[in-house]
């Protein structure tokens, strides 16, 4: 070995035996039992001098990193099947509290995940008796209802709905035609409509048992009828049936037919959508429905996709530099918002399928949005326009963002009791109407660094709420009323220097 390759490894092991060390198990919290093959994420607290790492746990449930730098950590282990856990978090939806890492020391941890909840029970005729093959679905407790599992029945008519996040939960049987008859879509308990509905609590590691379901019989129907695509060709399209409770979507057959069956009466949204001919864009189409009977004549034609030409502008109506703008859109429709995504334009142009729409432009610390316009939404005095902002569109139309370049911040520490510090605490940043009392706006987060430092940027004049604490994940606004989120108010390209008090909870409850 030659002198120099000496030296190197002689600075490496000492470099490693300078820095920290960290190595644990993984179990499952039932038993005890160990976890394989479980992810281990390790992410330093913003200032630190560690990198983002990550491996999975050995047969044994055993994970060790290489050495590296002392510092703050916040560490991360999940397994499919099993609810993700932060070390230090004291509870579900809780925040991680960041692991000091020594130097030269070892840091030995045990995480425990527990399993993700579960719904059981049955669905059942008039006499009790089990129905067989019928499909059940669990909807997170909103308005409108957010499906997040489904399950069909077997021969007895037993159900199990898994992998669900504690909360609260209603569960409901889907529509269903037997040779004998039919049974509209019910809610436990015997309700027929969402705010009938008794909700059901969930928690990790346990099954909520007997939650048993009695459809309700009645009339269903079918709807059909034609599609005409101006842009030819006979390949088939998809035609989407939209309800407050969720979707389905069939095909058209050769001759552009449609047909729903069975479907329970009520209000609807009908999307149809294609790939247009070689002259033409993509062809599309949107119609509310009620049903009430059988209608096998509903007729349409698609119509080219409405297109869109977004347009940015300073206050003084002057064309405002857009290169550094992404825009947001998400569609609305009688079963909620879609997820968002950026757009990727062409010429500041995009095309959307009819219908309606929400438009947004995330946080940019060189601007805010000061007003929107757009097919029938304009910004009103005393409005917010820097949120989710509504459009419906049924024809190519022209949608505006004012921009202003004058952006508010806001800075400051999160510090404990004592007024020390906090490092890699969540800071929650949540746009306010002080008025209303109610959340304005998308909310956000950042994690102080090791001085306990947060700062947010671009943000547009008005009133915000502010609070650091480990004790919740993204929290909703009646936590924030029940945490005494501190008030602020920003002003138009003003720098706010705020300090927080570390919010503790008495108690929290698993």
């Amino acid at each position: 070995m030659n002198c120099s390759l000496t030296l190197v490894l002689s600075l490496g092991l000492a470099a490693a035996s300078h820095a920290a060390v960290l190595r644990g198990m993984v179990v499952e919290a039932q038993t005890g039992r160990p976890l394989a093959r479980a992810l281990i994420v390790v992410q330093p607290v913003s200032g630190g001098k560690g990198a983002t790492q990550s491996l999975r746990t050995n047969p044994n449930g055993v994970f060790e990193f290489p050495p590296m730098p002392a510092g703050a950590y916040l560490i991360t282990a999940s397994r499919r099947a099993f609810a993700p856990v932060q070390y230090g978090q004291k509870g579900w939806k809780s925040s991680g509290v960041p692991v000091v890492l020594e130097e030269a020391r070892e840091t030995n941890l045990r995480i425990a995940l527990p399993r993700y909840g579960a719904i059981t029970g049955r669905i059942v005729d008039e006499n009790d008796v089990g129905l067989p093959e019928h499909d059940v679905i669990a909807y997170r407790n909103a308005r409108p209802p957010v499906m997040v599992g489904k399950a069909s029945t077997d021969d007895r008519g037993v159900y199990r709905i898994f992998g669900l996040e504690p909360g609260a939960y209603m569960i409901r049987s889907a529509t269903k035609m037997y040779d004998d008859g039919g049974y509209l879509p019910t809610f436990y308990k015997d309700a027929t409509t969402a705010d009938g509905a008794r909700p059901v609590e969930v928690v990790l590691d346990q099954d909520v048992p007997d939650i048993t379901v009695r459809p309700t019989p009645g009339c269903l129907y079918s709807l059909g009828g034609s599609i005409y695509n101006p842009g030819g060709g006979r390949a088939p399209l998809t035609v989407t049936l939209v309800s407050d409770m969720g979707s389905e979507s069939v095909s058209t057959d050769a001759n552009g037919r449609y047909k729903f069956s069975p479907v329970a009466p009520g209000k609807y949204e009908l999307y149809a959508q294609a790939q247009g001919g070689r002259t033409q864009g993509a062809m599309a189409a949107f119609q509310p429905v009620e049903i009430d009977r059988d209608q096998s004549d509903l007729n349409f034609s698609l119509r080219p996709q409405p297109e869109v030409q977004f347009a940015f502008e300073d206050p003084k109506g002057a064309p405002f530099d857009s290169s550094s703008v992404q825009v947001l859109a998400r569609q609305k429709q009688l079963s909620g918002e879609g997820a968002a995504q950026f757009l990727s334009l062409t010429d500041n142009r995009h095309t959307f399928a009819p219908g309606r729409w929400e438009f947004s432009l995330p946080p940019n610390y060189a601007f805010y949005v000061a007003a929107f316009r757009g097919p029938n939404r304009e910004t009103r005095a005393g409005e917010r326009a820097d949120g989710w902002n509504e459009v419906v569109l049924t024809q190519s139309a022209l949608v505006k963002f004012v921009l202003s370049g004058n952006p508010a911040a806001v800075h400051g520490a999160v510090t404990n009791a004592a007024r020390d510090p906090v490092a890699g605490v969540p800071v929650y940043l949540e746009p306010y109407d002080a008025e209303g009392r109610r959340r304005a706006g998308d909310l956000r987060m950042v994690r102080t660094d090791v001085q306990g430092q947060f700062r947010f940027t671009g943000l547009a004049p008005g009133a915000y709420r502010l609070l650091g604490t480990f004790e919740f994940q993204m929290p909703d606004a009646s936590t924030m009323d029940a945490a005494g989120a501190l008030v602020i108010r920003a002003e138009e390209g003003a720098e706010l220097a705020q300090d927080v008090l570390q919010y503790v909870a008495a108690t929290t409850h698993q």
